[in-house]
């Protein structure tokens, strides 16, 4: 099993907006000045799109010769590319039903690349990704990369977030400490930001008992530590690989990179070197065990808050543990 301290967890959500979008347009203005290419502003991002987008190609083939499933299906339903391009609007997606028109055409070009490249994977990587590329390439220009991701003023849990859907405390991680990592110098700021997630989840949604995440991060045992036992007694493998960042996620590194060792078992095996595991348990019991087998995290949430409140506590609110 990877090293999942080298391993960044994305999420959903487009950092575009206030003065951080202002930065970016800045930067834009000046890199058209200066001739700079997109690869010049974000090599990093570059280079994990175009490589993601290989591996989501050569996995969309594999699901197509395996299960003989529609080139749609396998494309939409499978794979991560479309949220990754220009016409994805941060809430529609085709899984869900929506028509996109200009997606579809992109489809039907897509699918007679495949054809025509039957067997020989490389050359359907290779040519659809000249395909997408375009369209690639104009989200990275919408987005570009945060800046500081901590300066978001709607992720009072940094790296967590949640939804009460179907009647539970659903939970959800992105990296906002890159290129810092949650699972290792981070981890203490990780945890404590979880306790302050699970105390509003029962403040606000008294009557919602249980706590529930699907990820492949459910497969890391430094990750696991932050639950407890039942977490993982009540683990469920995914049937099949999905599209989203839950499945997706362990292919970024702390960086933004692309994280080519994850790549290359995943290619060689044919399984996810972390499968997607969805656990739960009560509430009560995940903060029953951070609070006791994590001190530090609720004695930096406890400095946090007298520093907010106006105390001098904020020497002892530490970045890193230790």
């Amino acid at each position: 099993m990877a090293d999942t301290a080298d391993v960044v967890i994305t999420g959903d959500s487009p950092f575009f907006g206030g003065a951080v979008h202002k930065k970016r347009m800045m930067r834009h203005r000046m890199a058209i000045v200066s001739g700079e290419t997109i690869a010049d502003l974000y090599p990093v991002h570059v280079h994990y799109i175009q490589e993601i987008t290989r591996l989501h190609l050569w996995y969309a083939d594999r699901v197509l010769r395996e299960e003989g499933v529609a080139f749609s299906d396998a494309m939409n339903g499978r794979v991560n590319i479309y949220r990754n391009t220009s016409l994805y609007d941060g809430e529609h997606h085709p899984t869900r039903g929506d028509v996109d028109p200009a997606w579809e055409r992109v489809l039907g070009r897509l699918e007679e690349i495949h054809a025509r490249h039957r067997g020989a994977t490389a050359r359907f990587e290779e040519e659809g990704l000249a395909l997408l590329w375009p369209y690639l390439e104009a989200r990275i220009r919408q987005e570009g990369v945060p800046l500081d991701l901590l300066e978001k003023t709607d992720r009072p849990y940094e790296c967590w977030s949640r939804d009460d859907k179907r009647e539970r405390n659903n939970i959800h991680i992105d990296n906002l400490y890159r290129p810092k990592s949650p699972l290792s110098d981070m981890f203490i700021p990780f945890a404590a930001s979880l306790i302050r997630l699970l105390r509003d989840a029962q403040a606000e949604l008294p009557g919602i008992e249980m706590t529930h995440c699907s990820t492949w991060m459910n497969s890391s045992p430094k990750f696991q530590t932050l639950f407890p036992r039942r977490w993982m007694e009540n683990a469920e493998a995914q049937r099949e690989i999905g599209y989203t960042y839950g499945y997706w996620g362990q292919f970024m590194d702390r960086r933004g990179d692309f994280h080519a060792r994850n790549g290359s078992k995943f290619r060689e095996t044919g399984e996810l070197p972390f499968p997607s595991l969805g656990c739960e348990c009560l509430t009560e019991e995940v903060l029953a065990h951070l609070e006791s087998h994590f001190p530090e995290a609720v004695r930096y949430n406890a400095e946090r808050d007298r520093a907010a409140d106006g105390g001098d506590g904020s020497e002892g609110v530490r970045a890193e543990p230790g």
